[in-house]
């Protein structure tokens, strides 16, 4: 598997830190979305990476109390694989919290069955709750936590040319 736009076959990568405002997500998205188009064309896996970024990033900047959010994104054409990374800053209470959240994901081998469950636990009422379970069945990719200090790091990886889901109902790509 090659690319045009990366003749030499390496990794292709994507580093970014902000403070974290709010306005510039979408706009991260959109970015993340063309930069993959670019950088693999013809995988059609820019809006399902594009959709892990965004949800990476909303649960970052909420935790990050104001300081530095960290975006790394590596595109591996000739390794077929994809990673994304969000760190940011957290306590001991939401790393632990994070990472049982991502443990109970992970049990259910069946992607879409851990995102079906989670629908059904969130309140219906509340915002959030949803985008670890999203970024693992709508944009497959498997999910690890890390912690380095302060900072906690977010792992999305994945085959860069994953199948298109099928699920009942219809399909998603």
């Amino acid at each position: 598997m090659t690319t045009t736009s990366n003749p030499g076959g390496r990794p292709i990568y994507l580093m970014l830190r902000m403070k974290p405002p709010w306005v510039f997500v979408d706009e991260i998205r959109r970015f993340v979305e063309s930069f993959c188009a670019c950088a693999c064309p013809g995988q059609q896996r820019e809006a399902q990476v594009a959709l892990a970024v965004h949800e990476l990033m909303q649960n970052a900047i909420p935790q990050a109390g104001g300081e530095d959010v960290d975006l790394t994104l590596q595109v591996d054409p000739v390794a077929n694989r994809i990673e994304v990374a969000v760190s940011n800053p957290c306590s001991d209470e939401q790393f632990h919290d994070l990472l049982a959240r991502v443990a109970r994901l992970n049990s259910e081998p069946d992607a879409l069955r851990s995102y079906l469950r989670a629908m059904s636990e969130a309140p219906s009422a509340a915002r959030g709750g949803l985008g670890l379970a999203r970024v693992r069945f709508e944009a497959q990719l498997e999910l690890s936590v890390l912690r380095e200090g302060r900072r906690v790091t977010v792992l999305g990886r994945g085959p860069l040319d994953a199948p298109q889901l099928q699920a009942p109902g219809g399909t998603h790509v």
